[in-house]
């Protein structure tokens, strides 16, 4: 067994063998519970540990979602050594500014800078024994975290209550009312095993074989392959096969959006960029074979999109050519270029707008939404629509 590191900003957990994983887990490549969190840690962060017997997906959603509902206390808020903060969007684009900085009269010469929150999180996933729960509780004691955890076994859940409890650690099970609430309705009581565990089979013996990978799964990696190639505008003549086609003018998100429609959905997605100079491409207008129901035009306020491009123009600094020789951007043919003029924006977004009346495609404002909050939207219209081919 492995001590603990001396240094009090960081830790080690002992490493030992789990007797209750089974000889075919070897081929596996899950981590043990020897994680190392960052150094740096000081008494004004608050320190969060995510447990998980599986991914730790489910936790990480829920802990930003929590966090988004406390000011400057999530990931948008990105502070300075002066204590000035900016906020940031989903594409890491600066929408507030916030500083410190005091004017003649001795007022903050910005707005009032909020209060600072600080954040850190850990994660400890595939977590599946007693000995790992008790490690990662006695350094969240040390360091006066919070636990989050999602543990389907009824006994290591229970435990991990019970030693939070026992050494004054705050604590959240995500999904134990939630099973417990579930198992009540459906007069069932639940297996308890993570999803990549192993199985018990009819005769509730001991489990012996890996829980097989469902349709859906198949189903999401198909339509993932399919958005990579339908990506951007190419392969037109796969439009016909989308379930969802996303257009809109450049930097309104698209692709992110067809990737995690097609990730967490399984739809196969396609996207096509509207550019003013160029008509869309036959095969979106003049194929019969496509619904305009599953047509999604995305639009932007012009404000929010000519930020968004200014700033990709600031950050190619540097060019690649055929060669993969770099050369810097001639700042003469940088200032000509109109990708982030008001006025071309102004344009640019009419003509789309124009277009969804034209071919009667759904608009959807992407201003300030999150691109999970805008792919939900997307598959509530899908069900109200096609409802027998989308559940």
């Amino acid at each position: 067994v492995k001590q603990y590191s001396s240094s009090p900003s960081s830790f080690v957990f002992p490493i030992t063998n789990n007797d209750d994983d089974d000889e075919d887990e070897d081929d596996c490549s899950i981590p043990k519970y020897g994680l190392v969190p960052g150094e740096g840690d000081d008494a004004t962060t608050k320190l969060v540990f995510l447990i998980s017997d599986n991914t730790g997906t489910l936790a990480k959603n829920a802990l930003q979602a929590s966090l988004a509902q406390f000011e400057s206390c999530d990931d948008r808020y990105q502070w300075d050594d002066n204590n000035d903060v900016v906020v940031l969007d989903k594409d890491g684009n600066v929408v507030n500014e916030y500083s410190n900085d005091k004017d003649e009269n001795g007022k903050n010469s910005n707005k009032a800078v909020p209060k600072r929150c600080d954040v850190k999180t850990r994660m400890f996933t595939f977590i599946r024994s007693e000995e790992a729960l008790a490690s990662i509780i006695k350094v969240a004691k040390d360091k006066k975290a919070m636990i989050v955890f999602t543990l389907v076994d009824v006994d290591l859940r229970e435990k991990a209550l019970r030693m939070c409890e026992l050494s004054n650690v705050k604590v959240v099970d995500l999904l134990g009312p939630t099973l417990l609430t579930m198992s009540n309705f459906l007069g069932k009581r639940p297996a308890g095993l993570p999803q990549s565990k192993f199985f018990k089979d009819r005769n509730n013996q001991q489990a012996t074989r890996r829980v097989a990978l469902s349709d859906s799964y198949y189903k999401r990696i198909e339509a993932v392959e399919f958005t990579l190639k339908a990506d951007d505008g190419q392969s037109p003549w796969l439009l016909e096969e989308a379930e969802v086609i996303i257009v809109g003018v450049s930097r309104t998100g698209k692709t992110p959006l067809s990737v995690v429609l097609s990730q967490t959905q399984g739809l196969k997605v396609a996207n096509i960029p509207l550019v003013l100079e160029c008509p869309p491409p036959k095969e979106l207008i003049d194929n019969p074979k496509i619904n305009p129901k599953r047509v999604f035009c995305l639009s932007i306020s012009p404000a929010s999109l000519r930020q968004i491009r200014t700033t990709r123009l600031e950050r190619r600094i540097v060019n690649v050519d055929m060669d993969d020789k770099y050369s810097l951007v001639d700042e003469n043919s940088r200032a000509k270029s109109n990708y982030a003029d008001r006025a071309y924006i102004m344009k640019d977004l009419k003509n789309v707008r124009d277009l969804a009346i034209k071919y009667d495609w759904t608009q959807i404002d992407v201003t300030g939404r999150a691109v999970e909050e805008t792919a939900s939207y997307i598959c509530e219209l899908l069900k109200e629509r096609f409802e027998e081919d989308v559940l």
